[in-house]
């Protein structure tokens, strides 16, 4: 082989795999002598490991070379758990890697940290300074102990193979802990026994002043603030009570951990979950509650939030809570109620509005939330099936129409949602309300029956409404024009007090269905506004199947003219939201006057109501006298007295006024409602209208001077 040959060799990738000599006139006594038959075998054996090499090389390219370091296979593996013992070590953010990184640490010392048993880990928040203790599991035995023993604790993950878990975890499961060492007690050799031996000593000495403190604590049914986490057991119940309407309530709890609030200043957060829905589907939903900082020992019952078996009558609160647990379940959907209490609302800071509401409601969460999109609505996770709070897999949840609600336990009543979200028909606002404040609507004794006005009158309102509800979906009906709403609509007008706003009251009780009713006068004048008021209207209204009325809605009906604009605007909006409604609709005005064509085409029945005759006044007080009840009895009014009473020409609305100040005179006198108090009602009523019809509007502002 020429030298030239050799040189190629020499030069080429792999003759540098072989780390072969650029050959030189000196080194003509080479061990490489190609001349012989033995030296050109032993160079074809090399070039084919070299070749090996080079491909290996190639599709490696970072491996570094024996020459540059040494190869894993030449490292000391270490073997993970075979040192019998544990490590302590501390844990800091480390500002220039941007994590939390172990004091003194090194990747290979990192490493040898596997050969423990477990690693305790302490860590110092970067932002609180609060150290935080964690148990890293290297352990096998151990790992797959505490996923059986912790698989239903929020929070606690040992899904990876060298697992951590907050110390305190250990805490509540020392007991469980202990329990297994005596089952496998049998194996004392066992490396498993071993394990476990270290983790309950170690757990058992560290809580051994915990353990003794909390006792004493608990006898006196008292806690401090840094062993609150110390008081509530994975999957507790807690007993608290609803920010916004102070009612009892109970969650199932989840963590504790303490935080900073804006102001620096400590609280501990607990948080639990719960059962809500969201208007069609039930699911979980977590909660929080904050706990401020306290000295000293505090009475748990004084606690914001504290475990339900704390409470001095907890099996009332439990079979209170289960019973509006229910009441809650029953609630899901579309559901028109009486309500008397507080309810509230968030505001756009989040701080809550309180009111007081007394007035029938429409429950109906999913209107709420298209209506109030913007409203911070607690988040129900969405379920395929029924769980149960005892099995491992705690993300199982249902929807409600695979489950029938008797299927629930009790202690899922137990947790359920204590406030619905739901509609104030008389404040016509979206609140939330308490579920305890709920109750069925006491319907009105007057019924449609009772409105005085001709039965010529009466018969088409009653045909169409009640034909109307109880259609039949593709009724032919409402499928004339596509579309386009099958809306029925009624225009009532005449002179106050004559029955008309009493006409769709009585026959939405009759007919037990919401009536909405909605002044002409909050809907305003701005086109714009106005349209998505009644775009919001409409839609409800239909959605709850109620009787909507409008009074005074002179102004969407007026006729439409050149010379103005904003009027025009006004009525085709109305006219626009009146041609896809799809419900009930009475419009109700106190003088006829022109109206747009085009809206009058859309009136499906118009009823004139004339002032009452006596016959027909006569009536209306009977009605109203016959409910003033006090608390000393019913009125003494004999017939005689109301034949009387009837020949005063007065309106329905006068009537009822003059009824309840009456009332209220009885009541506050402590007597039975009687001739005397309606007369001087009536009198205190004439003698304002004498003074108001009797002089100019200016001398009348000066008479009272």
């Amino acid at each position: 082989m020429k030298e030239p040959v050799q040189d190629a060799i020499r030069t080429s990738p792999i003759g540098a795999a072989l780390q072969l000599p650029i050959r030189t006139p000196q080194d003509a006594s080479s061990t490489f002598a190609l001349g012989s038959d033995a030296a050109v075998l032993r160079l074809l054996e090399l070039l084919t490991v070299a070749a090996k090499k080079s491909l290996a090389a190639e599709s490696e390219p970072n491996t570094p070379t024996a020459s540059e370091s040494t190869t894993k296979e030449d490292e000391p593996q270490i073997e993970r758990a075979s040192m019998l013992d544990y490590k302590r070590v501390d844990e800091v953010w480390d500002e220039k890697s941007g994590k939390y990184k172990i004091v003194g640490s090194t990747s290979s010392k990192a490493d040898e940290l596997d050969r423990y048993v477990f690693v305790v880990r302490d860590r110092i928040d970067m932002r609180t300074q609060v150290t935080t203790s964690y148990i890293d599991m290297k352990s096998a035995s151990l790992r797959d102990i505490l996923r059986e023993m912790c698989k239903d604790i929020r929070g606690v993950s040992l899904a990876d193979v060298t697992p951590s878990i907050e110390r305190k975890a250990l805490f509540h499961v020392r007991e469980e802990l202990k329990s297994y060492r005596e089952r496998i007690a049998g194996d004392s050799e066992g490396m498993c026994r071993k394990h476990l031996d270290l983790l309950v000593n170690y757990t058992e000495t560290t809580y051994k002043p915990t353990v003794e403190h909390l006792s004493v604590l608990l006898e006196r049914q008292e806690i401090t603030y840094d062993l609150l986490w110390a008081l509530f057991s994975p999957n507790t119940e807690v007993y608290t009570t609803c920010q916004g309407t102070g009612a009892s309530r109970c969650a199932l709890y989840n963590l504790c951990e303490e935080r900073v609030d804006m102001d620096g200043s400590k609280y501990m957060y607990i948080e639990g979950r719960y059962l809500n829905s969201d208007g069609k589907s039930l699911g979980e939903a977590t909660t929080g509650i904050k706990i401020p900082i306290f000295r000293g020992a505090k009475r748990i019952q004084h606690l914001q939030a504290y475990p339900l078996q704390y409470h001095a009558e907890k099996e009332r609160v439990r079979q209170e809570l289960i019973h509006y647990g229910r009441n809650f379940v029953s609630l899901i959907g579309i559901h028109h109620q009486q309500y008397e209490g507080k309810a509230f609302f968030l505001n756009e800071k989040g701080l809550i509005v309180g009111r007081y509401v007394k007035s029938r409601i429409v429950v109906d969460a999913i209107g709420f939330q298209e209506t109030r999109a913007d409203y911070p609505c607690p988040r129900v996770h969405k379920v395929k099936k029924r769980y149960s709070w005892d099995t491992p897999d705690t993300e199982r949840q249902f929807k409600l129409e695979d489950i029938h609600p008797d299927q629930l336990e009790e202690r899922d009543f137990l947790i359920c949602s204590p406030t619905v979200f739901g509609f104030s028909l008389d404040s016509k606002t979206f609140l939330e309300f308490a579920v305890a404040n709920i109750s069925d609507v006491e319907w009105s004794q007057a019924s449609f029956d009772d409105v005085k006005i001709p039965e010529e009158q009466k018969k088409p309102i009653w045909a169409l409404t009640s034909t109307y509800l109880n259609r039949a979906p593709g009724d032919g009906l409402t499928d004339l024009v596509r579309g386009k709403g099958h809306g029925i609509n009624f225009l009532l007008y005449g002179p106050p007090g004559v029955g008309k706003t009493l006409t769709a009251e009585t026959l939405a009780d009759t007919l037990k269905v919401p009536l909405y009713a909605v002044p002409a006068g909050q809907i305003g004048v701005d086109p714009v506004k106005v349209e998505a008021i009644l775009t919001t209207v409409f839609k409800i209204a239909s959605r709850w199947k109620a009787i909507l009325l409008i009074d005074e809605a002179d102004i969407f009906m007026a006729q439409r003219s050149s010379d103005n604009l904003q009027l025009n605007a006004l009525v085709s909006v109305f006219l626009r939201e009146l041609e896809h409604y799809d419900g009930i609709l009475f419009l109700t005005t106190n003088r006829l006057q022109t109206f747009d064509e085009a809206i009058i085409s859309r009136i499906h029945v118009a009823l004139k109501y004339d002032e009452l005759r006596e016959e027909a006044r006569r009536a209306v007080w009977q009605s109203f006298v016959d409910r003033a009840k006090t608390r000393r009895g019913n009125p003494a009014c004999s017939g005689k007295v109301l034949d009387e009473l009837a020949k005063k020409k007065m309106n329905g609305r006068e009537i009822r006024n003059a009824v309840f100040v009456a009332q209220s005179m009885a009541e506050h006198e402590g007597t039975v409602l009687k001739k005397s108090h309606l007369e001087d009602a009536i009198a205190s009523k004439r003698q304002f209208h004498r003074d108001f019809n009797g002089v100019g509007a200016v001398e009348n502002l000066h008479s009272y001077n």
